[in-house]
């Protein structure tokens, strides 16, 4: 139970926030704040250079444009980053929220689940996350 304590805490000291980034976005957003924020440096260093050259703008504009709707994205995958470095993983492999494989474990930061919620997520886990449509024919009579 300690070591979870430690790997929630560690968490909350480096999770990133959208907040924050949307801000370097508006403030900062030619040098690539927001960019350098959600630990995409190359892609940062690209924007700053952009910054600094006449035609480069042809190109940023529409680059911070589009950057409104991957920001959370971005910062989401950085706070995956996080939870798969605490939990010792590789760093770069990409988590997804439904495993790849049948055989392989759920990810999770929390050790205890009671049995009910357990048998849930895994009959989730199985279906897909894809719940039967209900018959719904006989209200609209």
């Amino acid at each position: 139970m300690d070591e979870n304590l430690h790997k929630q805490m560690v968490f909350d000291a480096k999770r990133k926030s959208i907040g924050v980034a949307y801000l370097l976005w508006f403030f900062l957003a030619g040098f690539g704040a927001h960019r350098f924020y959600a630990g995409k440096k190359g892609t940062g260093i690209a924007q700053m250079l952009l910054l600094f050259s006449i035609i480069g703008w042809l190109v940023l504009v529409p680059w911070l444009l589009i950057d409104l709707v991957l920001i959370p994205g971005m910062i989401n995958d950085k706070n995956m980053e996080t939870i798969n470095e605490l939990n010792g993983e590789a760093r770069g492999v990409r988590s997804s929220v439904r495993p790849t494989e049948p055989e392989q474990p759920a990810r999770r930061i929390e050790a205890d689940l009671d049995p009910k919620r357990e048998a849930m997520l895994e009959e989730l886990r199985k279906t897909g996350y894809k719940r039967e449509r209900r018959d719904n024919s006989h209200v609209y009579r």
